[in-house]
């Protein structure tokens, strides 16, 4: 299964720490690919609240490996 913004966003938004850790990688192959991410040019309210959740749930954990 290809990931959607809308998948993308709800495993940016995971409590789960292990969880955040595993999506770390599909989020920069899915935001690297172009026809994967073609629908971030047309939603910018789901780009926003996926920027949004990066900013708040993971540049501020305190576990380091989900900052990094």
């Amino acid at each position: 299964m290809e990931p959607s913004m809308e998948y993308c966003l709800a495993q940016v938004l995971q409590k789960d720490v292990g969880k955040r850790l595993q999506i770390g990688q599909e989020l920069i192959d899915y935001f690297s690919d172009k026809q994967k991410s073609a629908d971030l040019e047309h939603d910018q309210t789901m780009l926003d609240k996926m920027v949004d959740g990066l900013a708040t749930s993971w540049v501020n954990s305190s576990n380091y490996k989900v900052r990094l």
